[in-house]
């Protein structure tokens, strides 16, 4: 048996700690996306501005509704229909950060898991980029919206989770052999 030296050891705990801060800086980024303001309506507070309110308001908001009456209604539509969009993939962007977050301070990971957390950083990232891009059309359709900061924390956490994603290709365990299928019986 071979043992490792001290050297091999010490550069191993170096390893865990630098990634253990940069899964912990993604986990708290995540969930202040999560729990600060997102788009609103300004007159429609009733619901909240985190996350799952915010996005129960802007699935159940209609474009016609009497409290559009003044702005365009193609401008509404799109505008809270994007809107939504980016929140949902925000969502989904979390939930498959939920699972995968921990690959960013593993020493070894599998390809699979690699591949979701590139998927929830893009997922995050993108959906940063479509919540303020509903919120402009809300705005440009005459209709008061405010803008709140989660939007910020979910483009630096997707932003973490991607560039920690690419990182972790050197750290892929490709210890599995998948054969060639052998068609001659």
């Amino acid at each position: 048996m071979i043992l490792p030296t001290a050297e091999a050891l010490e550069q191993r705990r170096r390893g865990y700690q630098r990634r253990g801060v940069v899964c912990g800086v993604a986990a708290v980024l995540m969930l202040l996306s999560a729990l600060l303001p997102h788009v609103a309506v300004a007159d429609f507070h009733a619901y909240g501005r985190s996350l799952i309110p915010a996005s129960r308001f802007f699935i159940k908001a209609q474009a016609d509704a009497p409290a559009f009456a003044g702005a365009d209604l193609t401008g509404v539509a799109a505008g809270l229909n994007i809107t939504y969009v980016g929140l949902a993939a925000h969502e989904v962007g979390l939930l498959m950060a939920l699972f995968s977050t921990w690959a960013l301070a593993a020493e070894t990971l599998g390809l699979w898991i690699r591949r979701i957390l590139l998927m929830s950083g893009w997922f995050l990232a993108l959906s940063a980029v479509v919540s303020v891009t509903g919120y402009q059309l809300l705005t440009a359709a005459g209709v008061p919206t405010l803008l709140g900061s989660a939007w910020a924390f979910a483009l630096l956490g997707g932003l973490v989770m991607i560039l920690g994603g690419m990182e972790a290709r050197k750290r892929v365990d490709q210890t599995t052999y998948i054969a060639a299928v052998e068609w001659n019986g």
